[in-house]
């Protein structure tokens, strides 16, 4: 297990029984005679965000029973991993705020024993509109206003609300589905329907709605942005119809046709015009790289070497490239399988939280290298995943205006292997992932080596 000076504790924030027990004394109230209410039946481990030396940030699922009722229900605490002897002071800081309160568990806590402090959602150290996006009361009088950017029935009224967490990150972002039951100003006639609200840390959601309201135009049946909440720090936002894309729909014997349509999607994408202040370059991708070395040796130094080997290579290999006539288009910044949905033949490429603009091959690298990834988790053989990522390859060359480049291509996979995948698996501690660093470095290697 890695060793970091700076969090002593975090190999502890880790053990899901310990946090178990620890959770279960910090977090549940005592309902009387020291008789707790709920008890916790299980914790397992959420989300990760680790950057070595600096900050540490999970998420936990508490499974909880009721006592006396016998009813269960799952609740998320966030959790900040605090250096030592500084975690009290974050705790009182963190007190002075109003909280919201969740039966049974008191809203924050501190653990001394792993030097942490704990939110109970919907608090959140940095979303604090949570409680107001959850509160039904609240949205009824807020939300009409959002409906008027989808139909032209003006009166619609909104009857009742249920909310669903798509994707929580803690101190970053949350997705939330809302089943709006509408009641129609003229018919009276009664039908649900859903929206989406992201809040964020910051107000980077103003940007995202700027970039989709121009995609919006220029991409029929992609989401269309209702508004951003500058108070609230939420952008809303349109359903799109359709289910996540995975991996396993690649698995048949045919998956040519689903791969065209990726291509296709992706030169559809790259071939709109966005107006933006976002940019992605060489020298992002070498700070990155930097990052990814030093990441590795505070936490994992027997990689290190080999991935500092890599990078000089690469490094050497960028300056051997004539850079100048590589095409500058939108680019994702995140592509990754489930965020394509798929519905019937048509593919739709969704969250644009990241879009800026640059070279579309650093997007078209990000890609195979997921594909890989998925692959290698599935447990299929390299032979066909290469067959696959070629067949992605083939059709996304086929539908742009522009010259790719392999060797520009190959450059870019082979860094995104390094700066992508080995660097997000560290600092997101995904233990499965970080059983495979070694393949992707050789995958890295293999790309940088044609």
């Amino acid at each position: 297990m890695m060793n970091d000076p700076q969090f002593p504790h975090l190999e502890a924030a880790l053990e899901p029984a310990r946090m178990q027990t620890l959770l279960q004394l910090t977090l549940l109230n005592p309902q009387r005679n020291d008789h707790q209410e709920h008890v916790v039946e299980t914790c397992l481990i959420g989300e990760k965000r680790y950057k070595p030396g600096k900050s540490c940030v999970l998420s936990y699922d508490l499974h909880l029973r009721n006592r006396d009722t016998g009813s269960s229900r799952v609740q998320t605490v966030s959790a900040r991993l605090c250096r030592p002897t500084e975690g009290l002071t974050e705790f009182h800081q963190a007190n002075r705020r109003k909280l919201s309160l969740t039966p049974g568990l008191k809203p924050l806590g501190y653990l001394p024993e792993t030097e942490m402090v704990v939110w109970a959602f919907p608090n959140d150290r940095k979303l604090t509109s949570l409680p107001q996006l959850l509160d039904a009361q609240y949205l009824t009088t807020h939300l009409p206003s959002k409906l008027k950017a989808i139909g032209p029935d003006r009166a619609r009224k909104i009857t009742a609300i249920d909310t669903e967490i798509l994707h929580y990150l803690p101190e970053r972002s949350c997705m939330i589905r809302y089943h709006l039951t509408i009641q129609s100003g003229s018919t009276k006639a009664r039908s649900v329907m859903p929206i989406y609200g992201k809040t964020y840390r910051d107000d980077s959601g103003a940007e995202t709605y700027s970039v989709m309201r121009q995609l919006a135009t220029q991409l029929p049946g992609s989401a269309v942005p209702l508004a951003y909440d500058q108070e609230l720090r939420t952008l809303w936002q349109s359903h799109v119809s359709g289910k996540s894309f995975v991996w396993e729909m690649l698995e048949p014997h045919d998956p040519l046709s689903v791969l065209h349509s990726m291509g296709q999607c992706l030169a559809e994408f790259h071939g709109c015009r966005v107006q933006t202040s976002g940019r992605f370059g060489l020298p992002d991708i070498e700070g990155s790289l930097g990052e990814t070395i030093e990441v590795a040796r505070r936490t994992y130094p027997d990689m290190a070497d080999r991935i500092q080997s890599l990078v000089h290579r690469l490094l050497a290999r960028r300056d051997s490239l004539h850079w100048s006539n590589q095409p500058i288009t939108p680019i994702h910044r995140d592509l990754k399988l489930n965020n394509f949905l798929i519905d019937g033949e048509k593919l739709k490429l969704i969250d644009m939280d990241c879009v800026c603009i640059g070279d579309p091959l650093t997007d078209i690298a990000s890609l195979i290298t997921n594909l890989h990834l998925n692959g290698i988790r599935a447990g299929t053989n390299s032979q066909s995943t290469s067959a696959i990522v070629e067949a992605f390859r083939s059709a996304y060359t086929e539908s742009v205006p522009y010259v790719v480049s392999a060797p520009h291509l190959n450059w870019y996979t082979a860094a995104a292997f390094i700066h992508e995948s080995t660097r997000r698996s560290i600092r997101q501690l995904d233990t499965e992932r970080l059983k495979h660093v070694a393949d992707y470095l050789e995958l890295s290697d293999q790309y940088l080596s044609v």
